[in-house]
């Protein structure tokens, strides 16, 4: 009976303190979480949200939930608030991370040049490893006439194919997102420590962090995968499951990690001194990344004390858009619940339309080339030869395809008297430059 009471005493107490929990927020932090929340629902049921979202307004937990379209724990789709999910291009800021500290230990200086590592690279003098952290190397955004399955290189391989990658402009002179790049950042991590980046971030980042559900897919000595979140691209009337890790995925970097474990980051980087050089601008830490099926994002604003993790493992959400909503609605700014598109198009003159016809060049695409004409009184996008969309005008110079759908062309006017082209897709605007 004792025993039975005292049970009944900590029910009693944990149950208290999760009530005292919730009621200590202050109004404002009440809002901001009801918001969050509200948003996130509506994202849901409108079949543009699937994962899990995170937020903290200083050291308070607003909001850990997961959103799930099906929510049957027997969907391909279904998650946890736990579940881990790959995330892509978020272990650059890792990469990152782990370069401040091999120049904090006097083991290498950001103004180094390639040279030290690839003698035989004939630019390499010209490249410092700042360059490639500041995406300003030169090297493209991904390997160019590379037709093959990415998975079967080894590191060594990987390395030989991006330095002999040709450079799009002069190093230091411009900026061009190059995942390219961070292949040799991940490389000179790993010749530094004598072993894979990967085991890398377990040792220096993932252990002593406490990140025990973060791993990464391959090269490392213990698997610490147990409850991954499966991709999923979007279809019609259903997603579509896809693999996880894709043929045009180098093994280098496949890191997953969990809302919780970011947050734990997160935390790092607003404590450690070594991580001030890895502001997106000043007094905010952000790294968003994705592919097929997978979009996720962290974000840290020290200046007004707050943070958020989102991983969503259905790719078919308006991503961009839902990044600068989160930050608007965290900085307890108004913003607009997500609600059902339906636009309206307009009959426009194919006069009007001529101006637009020509093709444009998606830098942020790898370089692809879209294609726009007028058939039948409307516009079309072709690729390869291939119409894939058909254009409606929703007015003088923004077309859509689907009356449902962000997912649009705005024709914006350029220094050259003609015009480039903001592409809408999947919540990211995307410029294509007239060619």
């Amino acid at each position: 009976m004792k025993n039975l009471c005292l049970g009944l005493f900590l029910l009693l107490f944990l149950s208290c303190q999760e009530q005292g929990k919730e009621t200590t927020l202050s109004p404002e932090k009440q809002q901001i979480s009801e918001t969050l929340d509200t948003y996130f629902t509506a994202l849901t049921e409108l079949k543009q949200f699937n994962g899990v979202i995170m937020a903290f307004h200083s050291d308070t937990l607003l909001l850990h939930k997961a959103y799930n379209l099906d929510k049957s724990p027997g969907s391909s789709t279904y998650v946890t608030s736990e579940h881990q999910f790959d995330i892509h291009s978020v272990s650059k800021l890792m990469g990152h991370y782990l370069i401040e500290k091999l120049e904090a230990e006097g083991t290498l200086s950001k103004s180094q040049t390639l040279d030290t590592y690839y003698p035989d690279f004939p630019r390499g003098k010209e490249i410092s490893l700042q360059m490639l952290l500041d995406h300003q190397s030169g090297f493209p955004r991904e390997l160019e006439e590379f037709g093959g399955d990415k998975r079967d290189l080894s590191r060594e391989e990987i390395v030989a194919l991006c330095l002999r990658q040709p450079l799009l402009f002069e190093p230091g002179e411009d900026t061009q997102y190059s995942n390219v790049g961070y292949e040799l950042i991940y490389d000179i991590i790993a010749r530094e420590n004598g072993k894979s980046f990967s085991q890398c971030l377990i040792d220096q980042v993932f252990e002593p962090l406490q990140m025990n559900a973060s791993g990464a897919h391959f090269f490392t000595e213990t698997k610490r995968m147990r409850q991954l979140a499966k991709n999923h691209v979007q279809a019609e009337p259903v997603p579509v499951q896809v693999p996880n890790i894709l043929d045009e995925d180098f093994r280098t970097s496949r890191i997953f990690s969990t809302a919780s474990d970011l947050h734990l980051f997160l935390n790092k980087l607003k404590s450690d001194p070594l991580a001030k050089g890895l502001q997106a601008e000043y007094g905010i830490y952000a790294k968003d990344g994705g592919s097929d099926g997978i979009r996720a994002q962290i974000y840290l604003d020290t200046n007004n004390d707050f943070q958020f993790v989102m991983l969503s493992n259905y790719d078919g959400m308006p991503f961009l858009k839902t990044i600068q909503d989160l930050v608007a609605m965290m900085s307890s700014e108004a913003v607009e619940i997500p609600k059902e598109l339906n636009r309206s198009a307009i009959e426009l003159d194919t006069s009007k339309m001529t101006p637009f016809v020509g093709a444009y060049s998606f830098a942020d695409f790898g370089g692809l080339v879209l294609t726009v004409e007028i058939q039948e009184g409307q516009l079309i996008v072709i690729q390869d030869g291939e119409v894939i969309a058909e254009m409606k005008a929703e007015s003088e110079t923004v077309f859509f395809e689907d009356p449902k759908a962000p997912e649009s062309f705005e024709f914006i006017p350029n220094e050259a008297g003609s015009f480039d082209v903001l592409m809408g897709w999947k919540g990211v605007k995307l410029l294509g430059v007239r060619q």
